[in-house]
């Protein structure tokens, strides 16, 4: 029972940030925070989503793109030109990896007015951190799981921030 309320927990507090910060705030700049409140908020974030961090900054990149060319060819992420959700999340993952690692070129109209920590979000990003989170939930089941099925929830965990991204779409 402890891993259910610990996967439903981690469920809805990555949904959280990931509606809260990401989307209404560095996206769209629904409301404005004082810098306090928004390193308070980017740290959390990379808190709730521990293995899956998403940079705040490409992800307002990448969803504004969405925007800008929902459904076309353009999309980062359209449903409309993959076969399956896998597909479509590796052609996402292949973006916001450019995006985050800085090596895909992007419209100026796209940039700016959005959080950024670049420390944090290099470290966020790394695998040392990923790996680090891994093996966080991993010790957790192995403490607290009492059938074997529960060890299936340890992939969502892991990929919980894209997971929630795909269902979005």
């Amino acid at each position: 029972m402890v891993i259910l309320w610990f996967f439903l927990a981690h469920w809805f507090i990555c949904l959280f940030f990931q509606t809260f910060f990401h989307h209404r705030y560095a996206s769209h700049k629904m409301f404005t925070m004082n810098k306090f409140w928004e390193r308070f908020f980017h740290l959390s974030t990379y808190f709730a989503q521990g293995s899956s961090y998403l940079t705040p900054s490409s992800y307002a990149i990448m969803h504004r793109m969405h925007h800008a060319f929902s459904d076309t060819e353009k999309d980062p992420h359209s449903p409309n030109f993959f076969k399956d959700v896998f597909g479509m999340m590796m052609h996402t993952k292949r973006i916001f990896h450019g995006l985050a690692n800085k090596t895909i070129e992007v419209s100026p109209k796209f940039l700016g007015n959005y959080p950024t920590w670049d420390w944090l979000d290099r470290f966020g990003y790394g695998w040392p951190s990923r790996i680090f989170w891994m093996v966080s939930y991993t010790v957790f089941y192995a403490f607290f799981a009492t059938e074997w099925w529960m060890y299936l929830l340890l992939p969502v965990h892991f990929m919980m921030g894209p997971v929630h991204g795909a269902i979005v779409n």
